[in-house]
């Protein structure tokens, strides 16, 4: 017994230890406190004793798995699915939806307070926006596949590894793609084909990723595989049946020779169909292809969409910076008399360009660059800018320009609420207010929340 009453306890060469669980960190993990280090609980919730074996141990902290709760949250929920534990793709199904919202309500909460130095008083009843569907909502999955004693093996990683967990379904994601995914599967295990999975540490192997996309809205659906060099014709011959089997609109190959775990490569080809497909968006239709990121939550999107253009409601001239395909763009077009969006990837670029005139938008000037680059070339006054950037948040120079150019509002969508903090700790040391701050939840069953916040500027 150690000088806080912790009573550690050996199993099978491990230790376990009895802990009070009180907070929730980035990943999903409980957070325990004790005279040794801040221990961070895999499947345990706040407000809950659990016992915990210890699985490692770093500098400043611990890592530990639950082992038994001894006091349950009344917030603890039986996952739904069978594999959770083992696949890595969510961390909060042991939780029921209520007490996620409010998890993710409290890890914004939490990041805006400790990092970003804002004051309680700007979280005050905070919420987390519901999404319209916490199962089968996700509209993309990706599946990387392995090669394993001669036979091609798919599935999810493992959290924190690169180990395969196989599975057969995933209740997260909407049913057309399981649908697609159990019709590939099914012909891995019942056939040999001329080529090989994928083996990322020789860099061998031919087969790399199953790509599945689906509109929510239309049913439309994509399928595209995802291949380390080159082909033989008998070998695309196959992907082409094996593919064909899934029945999707569109089938693409996707090439991607460098090593490392990025999954596309810059090169798509079609196989079948237009390699486009089409999802609607309240009155918007959008069309993407194989490599463009479009939102994975069709019905939350919608809602985030309609919230963060509200906050430039009135700004005449609008500067959107990482655009993406223009699905947001389109929101922000209809309000103001112009916008100006900026994205780095010249695919997007394109495909934002189709988007606005499938939509009849004429009022919007689309750059390539890197917003970072850009920005600084940029003479035109506007009266808000949109920020949306990825998890890394903003380049320093982004918010250092966007600060010079004394923007009255600065809407900002983020999917980190670490580089989120961050991001408008600055602005708010540059005279801008933080003025709201709205949760949605883009992603259940997951400890990712995306988050809207607005700044002004006197």
């Amino acid at each position: 017994m150690n000088g806080k009453g912790l009573i550690i306890i050996r199993s099978n060469n491990s230790v376990v230890i009895p802990l009070e669980v009180t907070g929730i960190s980035s990943d999903g993990s409980g957070i325990a406190r004790t005279e040794s280090g801040v221990v961070f609980v895999q499947g345990a919730l706040p407000g809950e004793k659990v016992k915990a074996r210890i699985v490692a141990r770093k500098k400043d902290f611990m890592i530990a798995d639950t082992v038994s709760v001894e006091e349950a949250s009344e917030g603890r929920a039986v996952p739904k699915c069978k594999y959770y534990g083992r696949c890595g793709g969510c961390q909060l199904q042991h939780a029921d939806y209520k007490t996620q919202l409010k998890l993710k309500a409290n890890l914004v909460k939490d990041a805006m307070i400790r990092i970003g130095g804002f004051g309680h008083e700007n979280f005050e009843g905070l919420e987390c926006e519901a999404s319209p569907e916490f199962w089968g909502y996700r509209n993309k999955a990706a599946f990387p596949v392995q090669g394993l004693n001669g036979r091609i093996v798919t599935g999810f990683y493992r959290a924190g590894t690169h180990r395969l967990e196989f599975i057969r379904t995933c209740p997260v994601n909407a049913k057309r793609l399981n649908e697609m995914y159990g019709k590939i599967l099914d012909g891995l295990e019942g056939n040999r084909y001329p080529f090989d999975g994928y083996d990322e540490a020789k860099h061998t192997g031919k087969l790399r990723h199953i790509i599945t996309r689906t509109g929510i809205n239309t049913g439309e659906s994509l399928l595209s595989f995802v291949i380390n060099g080159r082909l033989s014709a008998k070998s695309v011959k196959s992907l082409v049946s094996l593919g064909s089997s899934a029945r999707p609109d569109t089938l693409t190959l996707n090439h991607n020779s460098k090593p490392g775990n990025v999954i596309l490569g810059t090169y798509t080809e079609n196989l079948t169909g237009s390699g486009l497909i089409t999802e609607r968006l309240g009155k918007y239709r959008l069309m993407f292809d194989t490599a463009s990121f479009f939102q994975v939550n069709t019905g939350q999107a919608e809602k985030l969409f309609e919230y963060a253009s509200s906050r430039a409601e009135g700004a005449k001239n609008i500067l959107e910076l990482y655009s993406g395909t223009g699905s947001l763009t389109c929101w922000l077009a209809e309000k103001a008399e112009s916008v100006t969006s900026v994205e780095e990837w010249r695919g997007a670029v394109k495909m934002a360009a189709k988007n606005l005139e499938a939509n009849n938008f004429a009022n919007v000037r689309a750059l390539c660059g890197r917003s970072e680059d850009v920005i600084g070339e940029l003479k035109d006054e506007y009266d808000a800018v949109v920020l949306d950037p990825p998890r890394d948040g903003c380049d320093r120079a982004v918010i250092e320009a966007v600060s010079e150019f004394g923007v009255k509002r600065v809407i900002y969508v983020s999917c980190n609420p670490a580089t989120l903090a961050r991001d408008c700790k600055i602005l708010s040391g540059k005279g801008y207010r933080l003025e709201s701050v709205r949760a949605f939840d883009m992603f259940p069953q997951t400890a990712h929340v995306e988050t809207v916040c607005l700044l002004t500027h006197n």
